[in-house]
């Protein structure tokens, strides 16, 4: 090929191989890595420069493939700052755990009891003496360790037995203020 800079297209095409074996080339994988928009400007830089002169690539041609690929770089872009986003919102998540949980120390609180299927039995009530960090939150109670989903109630929360519902003095009518006159 005279006067073709085969150098250059050599380089940028063994970045890239054809596999027979695979139905589509959509599956077939990059050997360096993935195609960056300075090789997108290679390749349609040769395609301009080597195209037939007798059948030029039409504008649309050439606008297609430079909207594509711009269309690929800002999926990746999004891409990389969704998975960006679920780090941060994960660490986030793991420090307000802990923040959490640690509050609890000194605490009174009361867990479920669960049975072998994860059902709940009854309650125990005490005090937060550590908690757990490693894995799974847990806090421990007289020494006995206690999955953080399993806390029903911090502080002195009566029972449903127990809780009675009170008017508040503020619904008083009219005729209990006269009464007091």
């Amino acid at each position: 090929m005279a006067g073709i800079d085969t150098d250059i297209l050599m380089s940028d095409a063994a970045k890239y191989q054809y596999d027979a074996s695979k139905e589509s080339q959509t599956t077939a994988v990059s050997n360096k890595g993935d195609m960056t928009m300075n090789d997108f400007w290679k390749l349609m830089a040769a395609q301009l420069q080597y195209q037939d002169p007798m059948n030029p690539m039409s504008n649309s041609e050439m606008m297609n493939q430079m909207t594509q690929m711009a269309t690929m770089n800002a999926m990746t872009s999004v891409s990389d700052a969704v998975a960006k986003f679920a780090t941060v919102s994960n660490n986030l998540s793991q420090v307000t755990l802990t923040t959490y949980s640690t509050g609890l120390l000194g605490k009174e609180v009361t867990v479920a009891l669960l049975d072998d299927k994860g059902e709940m039995t009854g309650t125990k009530k005490g005090t937060v003496t550590g908690v757990d960090l490693t894995g799974a939150t847990a806090v421990y109670i007289d020494g006995k360790k206690y999955e953080l989903s399993q806390v029903v109630g911090i502080g002195d929360v009566p029972s449903k037995d127990d809780d009675k519902t009170e008017k508040p003095d503020d619904d008083k009518t009219e005729t209990d203020d006269k009464e007091k006159v």
